[in-house]
């Protein structure tokens, strides 16, 4: 069913997206005449990698013909669901959004048309699938699972005296839920007191962040995308603050959080062309598997633990995959 908008938002709406990238589409080869459309949903660290790691995986398909069109609607709504439609109008042949929020979108507008999602790390509770292993339906996909529970037990071997968390995620998005979940959860296992600060939309993390800078010890970013995409604007907080942001994924520690586990994003982009192409290539996406690559491993911003005057133990800098 087409979204029952006023022509002028149509327009105004289209007018926000940005085209990023577009490629293939050549005449002939085995892919001639096939597209797939790439819904990015914002720009950050983690959404460029992926969509870098998805348009080199399918860079042999494009050279036989397969057309790629990434737009990125800047993480609003009323432009999503003019994405959704005009995807549809262009006859994408595979749908590729980018985060739990773009796939839950796309997934619910697009029926009749495979939906790939990249980096979802809850996908069952986004019901974006029945289950991991046969997911029903339409959709199928990567899933980028990051268990907040080894950032905790890496900050209290940082700070052994850790009384005091902050925790910032979007509200009701089924990523930022169930992390902010596991690590109440845990940080209550450990006796350490949380306080929420969560926020609707990206403009809010800044003052999100105001809100803890002088009630916590530590604010631990649980990863959704829409905070992800305005980590500067917290980092700058925390910064003033003499506090240490940990979490979320590798982009928190670039933007000058000290660790997060992490997964190397285009490497996960790469699964997600595989995928892509296994349904271009004839499978179903109701009966394969959700993939969950392997996490790369721990990321250490020894730089930023200098400055905030934390020693870092040897084994803890040995269990790193990368440092800064």
């Amino acid at each position: 069913m087409k979204p029952s908008m006023p022509i002028g938002a149509l327009l105004l709406a289209a007018a926000s997206l940005t085209l990023t990238a577009c490629g293939g589409g050549s005449g002939s080869g085995a892919y001639a005449g096939k597209s797939v459309c790439v819904d990015q949903y914002a720009t950050a660290t983690v959404t460029d990698e992926l969509v870098k790691g998805i348009r080199g995986g399918l860079a042999d398909a494009a050279g036989k013909g397969l057309k790629i069109t990434v737009q990125n609607p800047n993480a609003d709504t009323a432009t999503e669901q003019t994405l959704a439609q005009t995807f549809l109008n262009n006859g994408c042949d595979v749908v590729v959004p980018v985060g739990t929020a773009a796939a839950q979108l796309m997934s619910t507008a697009i029926k009749d048309v495979p939906v790939v999602f990249a980096a979802s790390s809850t996908p069952v509770d986004a019901k974006l699938v029945d289950s991991m292993g046969r997911p029903g339906g339409n959709v199928t996909g990567v899933a980028d699972v990051i268990d907040p529970v080894p950032d905790i037990d890496a900050m209290r071997t940082l700070m052994p005296d850790l009384r005091t968390v902050g925790l910032v995620w979007k509200l009701g998005d089924p990523a930022g839920e169930s992390q902010a979940r596991q690590a109440r959860e845990h940080l209550g296992k450990l006796g350490v007191r949380y306080i929420p600060a969560t926020i609707t939309n990206g403009s809010e993390v800044t003052q999100a962040a105001e809100s803890l800078a002088h009630r916590v010890q530590a604010i631990e970013i649980p990863g959704d995308t829409t905070t992800l995409s305005a980590i500067g604007g917290l980092m700058k907080v925390a910064d003033s603050a003499k506090i240490p942001v940990f979490g979320g994924t590798s982009e928190v520690v670039e933007a000058g959080g000290v660790l997060s586990s992490t997964y190397d994003y285009k490497v996960v982009g790469e699964h997600v062309a595989r995928l892509v192409r296994a349904i271009l290539d004839g499978a179903d996406p109701a009966t394969t598997p959700v993939v969950v690559p392997p996490t790369a491993g721990l990321d250490l911003n020894l730089t930023k633990l200098g400055t905030l005057g934390i020693t870092v133990p040897e084994s803890l800098k040995k269990s790193a995959v990368t440092t800064h």
